[in-house]
């Protein structure tokens, strides 16, 4: 029988209601439960997350393992540590300013079994924000083969919204560490290169935040280290030469713009023509 560990991280600058409503969401809310949660704290929290940390970890006892990083290294550092101390045979992403719908695992899981040879399974989300009332889906390529088709243009799965077998990790997979953000896109193209599968459910399994934060996470400070990971991916797949290093050139140019042209290029058609 499948168990499930839980894999997040939070650090000092979040905000601490996301963080109980995050945790809840994998916790109690879900019709099938996790035996396990493990939670990262990268670096000292404020008064408020602590206190969040500490009320989940009465609540869930034994089932809660919170690790401390003395301080703040980065979510890929921190769930590559989580990782290690994961004794589920299945392992969920999430982070700690999203929403799991309640049966995101159920769904997952019943995925997993009825396809054994996929390790890593994603699946759709909704994309939300608290200044607006507007809700938008965003779907992801549903089979292996669309997956491999369309890594070269975006990510093929929300990183926060995965459940993949422990298996590929204890066979050598990890979150490259050179990479402090997009760590994500270095994943996926490492499991497709060494034989992995991978799959999306077709039902939304996630809300996930979009805020001004998120688009400026999305601007210069990851533009280069987005295209080089983009680049190493595609140089791995398909060689020196291939026609598809024209994407991650054209995501580099669009994230280099301000934040507040980004958002506007996010929420339109344009978008699509980059990514699609």
């Amino acid at each position: 029988m499948e168990s499930i560990t839980v894999v997040m991280a939070v650090y000092n600058k979040e905000r601490a209601d996301h963080l109980y409503n995050a945790l809840q969401s994998v916790t109690v809310a879900q019709t099938l439960q996790p035996q396990q949660i493990i939670l990262v704290e990268d670096g000292a929290l404020s008064r408020s997350l602590r206190a969040v940390v500490n009320y989940w970890q009465r609540r869930l006892g034994e089932r809660m393992l919170i690790l401390k990083n003395r301080q703040n290294v980065g979510l890929t550092k921190s769930l590559n540590r989580a990782i290690t101390r994961a004794n589920g045979s299945l392992i969920a992403r999430m982070d700690s300013d999203d929403v799991s719908l309640p049966d995101r695992f159920e769904r997952q899981v019943r995925f997993l079994r009825n396809h054994p040879d996929t390790a890593i399974v994603g699946g759709a989300i909704e994309e939300f924000s608290e200044d607006t009332q507007k809700v938008k889906v965003r779907q992801y390529p549903l089979t292996h083969d669309k997956i491999v088709g369309s890594i070269h243009r975006h990510s093929p799965l929300a990183h926060p919204a995965v459940m993949m077998r422990r298996k590929i990790f204890t066979c050598g997979v990890r979150y490259d560490e050179r990479c402090r953000t997009s760590q994500d896109i270095a994943l996926w193209f490492e499991a497709i290169e060494r034989g992995w599968r991978m799959a999306n459910v077709k039902d939304v399994v996630l809300r996930f935040r979009c805020d001004k934060s998120t688009y400026a996470r999305r601007s210069a400070s990851k533009a280069w280290t987005e295209m080089k990971i983009y680049c190493r991916g595609i140089h791995s797949l398909y060689g020196i030469i291939s026609w598809r290093y024209i994407y991650p050139l054209c995501r580099f140019c669009m994230r280099l713009l301000p934040p507040p042209i980004i958002k506007l290029i996010y929420r339109s058609p344009i978008r699509a023509m980059v990514t699609r």
